[in-house]
């Protein structure tokens, strides 16, 4: 007859050899990719400021937290900066609206001095 506590002790340490497995699994797992709303959403809103976007614009500068109106080529979009942390800047045509052509241009998003982000 086997003893229950014997069997009992394996299977705990089976199931922890296992948790521990996943864990380090995850650890290396790939990283999740960027999505438009890691750095903040299109709003149907005016923007606290406009930033005209022409085809020598190479980088525009915006703080976390603030609402951004974009102007390029006769048209415009306006974007809420919400970003993670670990977003510090996004190429412009990531949070563009998808019918809008736009330059390749670089935005950098500052942490918000008040503590937003």
């Amino acid at each position: 007859m086997k003893n229950p506590t014997s069997t009992l002790a394996r299977r705990l340490v089976l199931s922890l050899l296992a948790a521990a497995g996943f864990a380090a699994a995850g650890a290396h797992a790939m990283p999740r990719p960027f999505s438009p709303l890691d750095a903040g959403m299109l709003v149907n809103a005016a923007g606290e400021r406009d930033i005209a976007i022409d085809e020598h614009t190479r980088y525009a500068n915006v703080t976390n937290g603030e609402t951004v109106t974009f102007k390029v080529g006769g048209q415009r979009f306006t974007y809420a900066f919400d970003a993670w942390n670990t977003v510090g800047s996004v190429d412009l045509s990531a949070i563009a609206p998808k019918d809008l052509m736009v330059p390749h241009v670089r935005v950098y998003i500052a942490s918000n001095p008040l503590g937003q982000g």
